[in-house]
């Protein structure tokens, strides 16, 4: 188009989305006559107050996934196997880590490990016995 103006950033209000960054937005204007760009009404070329408004914009998505399973024997209540493995948001810092998790009843295993996806670093270890795992969770004594 003759004369199309390099894209303006402009500030958009939009709700909903991700909390934590607005997405990207440009806006621009041309004569709906003459394809002049154009701030102002009407257009100093040709007099036409048609405007053809153009409005991009760009949101950058995020997928997070988290599998679990549970591994169960006849006549047991309870599974002798849990697991979970994926993304895991900490609550009291918001930061999203990696999990994995096992709870291995039959062999009185727990195993848990939080990691940092950023930089890779283990940030919490606990590899014990099951039996030994209390006052976690559930498990944490009233006050």
């Amino acid at each position: 188009m003759k004369g199309f103006p390099s894209n303006q950033p402009i500030k958009v209000p939009i709700t909903g989305g991700n909390k934590f960054s607005m997405p990207e937005s440009t806006q621009s204007s041309v004569c709906g006559s003459c394809d002049d760009s154009v701030e102002e009404t009407p257009c100093p070329h040709c007099g036409s107050s048609l405007r053809v408004i153009h409005v991009s914009v760009q949101e950058t998505i995020g997928i997070r996934d988290k599998l679990g399973l549970k591994g169960r024997e006849d006549g047991k209540k309870r599974p002798v196997l849990e697991q979970i493995h994926g993304d895991d948001l900490h609550r009291k810092t918001g930061m999203w880590k990696k999990l994995s998790r096992i709870i291995d009843r039959k062999n009185d295993l727990y195993h848990e490990t939080v990691t940092n996806p950023e930089t890779g670093t283990i940030e919490h270890e606990c590899k014990e016995p099951l039996s030994k795992h209390q006052g976690h969770g559930a498990a944490k004594k009233k006050i």
